[in-house]
């Protein structure tokens, strides 16, 4: 994480000790702090995440064993989450009390004279140009990345509070966005793991390695090199006057408070609020110690196949025959006259928008999708045979077409 509207202050901070070559400070205390958090939070999330993501890997299989298990892994990659958002949090705030209070020029934010500069590196590296582009206090590399990050934070942010969240996300989005929310979460993950070793790694400990995240400071011949309209124009402290400067910290204060605590109550709610997820089931025994197989008695016929058979009756789709059976058997109640609970099931878009308590079919998730789920309590009037849940468990968990 760079520095922020805030990453420049006190730029040029002292001289070393003597007999030393002169250092530019470029990063506080906090900031070296916040790039710490990220740095451990991430290896975590990474660590914990990817082998959900691909779990028939070897090396996911270890990382799992080693983790204690599938949900201890889960445990940990939510913890690395929460603590991802408190540190999103402080950072908001530092970078806007930086802005508003102190009014620090906000040098991380992209210029026209950014996208000039990648287009003559490019070319340099092409050996079109004979030297690099000069560059300011952030380059566009650096930019780039950090932008990069607060975008992938917002996209893991929202698909991550889905997937923890899937009754509450289908209450108020159609069902398709929870899968949907599953593949962009594990894409962008990946992404974000990809960029960190090819671009990330490349630019900050292949190419030299940059201490600066851990120091703060950066040698003179570095700065010349990479940062060489820093060291010409310096940033200049902005004038303050002390009265002013503290009328705007009680109104930062004032404002910023009552969002945080916001935020931290929506936290508690996004964590806490929601028991129905389905939880992960308990380890599988030993295949070589399990008789699949061994009735008392004699089987007098051959058990049959309620999937095979129920999909030849019902059909694979909506218009396929899981429509008309749904209406044949649920429409009186679940019908455009009578609309118990605000639900109509006679219609493919009526099961997907549902009723009062959110949709009927939550596509690739049976095992929570309230149509299921109703027609097995006991005192629901519409059972199910096992033929017919079997065929429409499948339909579901085959995305529900239509």
């Amino acid at each position: 994480m760079h520095g922020g509207a805030g990453g420049h202050a006190d730029a040029r901070k002292g001289r070393a000790m003597m007999g030393k070559p002169e250092r530019v400070y470029r990063f506080s205390t906090l900031r070296r702090i916040e790039h710490g958090i990220l740095m451990v939070a991430f290896v975590v999330l990474a660590a914990t995440g990817l082998p959900q993501k691909y779990p028939q890997s070897p090396i996911s299989l270890a990382l799992l064993q080693a983790m204690g298990g599938l949900e201890t892994a889960r445990i940990i990659h939510r913890a690395a989450a929460i603590a991802l958002m408190l540190l999103a949090l402080e950072h908001i705030g530092s970078v806007l009390y930086d802005l508003y209070v102190r009014r620090v020029p906000p040098s991380i934010l992209p210029t026209r004279e950014d996208f000039h500069n990648a287009w003559r590196a490019l070319r340099y590296n092409l050996g079109l140009e004979g030297s690099p582009p000069r560059q300011g206090w952030f380059t566009f590399q650096e930019k780039f990345e950090y932008w990069a990050l607060v975008w992938g934070l917002i996209i893991m942010g929202l698909t991550g509070f889905m997937l923890w969240n899937p009754i509450t996300t289908a209450r108020l989005l159609p069902g398709q966005w929870i899968p949907a929310a599953k593949v962009a979460h594990g894409s962008e993950a990946l992404l974000a793991v990809l960029a960190i070793l090819i671009w990330h790694v490349y630019h900050v400990h292949i190419r030299r390695f940059n201490r600066s995240m851990f120091t703060g400071y950066l040698s003179r011949e570095e700065m010349e090199e990479d940062h060489p309209l820093a060291l010409e124009a310096p940033p200049r402290p902005v004038p303050l006057d002390p009265l002013e400067t503290r009328m705007r910290a009680r109104r930062f204060w004032a404002v910023y408070g009552t969002l945080a605590a916001l935020w931290l109550m929506g936290m508690v709610w996004f964590v806490s609020g929601e028991k129905t997820a389905v939880t992960t089931p308990g380890p599988i025994p030993d295949i070589a110690r399990v008789r699949a197989y061994a009735p008392l008695t004699p089987t007098p016929v051959p058990t049959p196949s309620f999937l095979a058979r129920a999909t030849v009756n019902l059909g694979s789709s909506w218009a396929g025959g899981i429509g008309t059976f749904l209406e044949e058997n649920c429409g009186f109640c679940h019908g455009p006259r009578r609309r118990e609970g605000d639900l109509d099931l006679t219609t493919y878009d009526g099961v997907m928008k549902g009723g009062k308590s959110g949709p009927a079919v939550i596509p690739g998730a049976p095992g929570i999708s309230p149509v299921l789920i109703w027609t097995a309590r006991e005192d629901h009037p519409g059972r199910l045979r096992p033929s017919e849940r079997a065929a429409i468990w499948l339909w579901i968990q085959n995305g529900a077409p239509r």
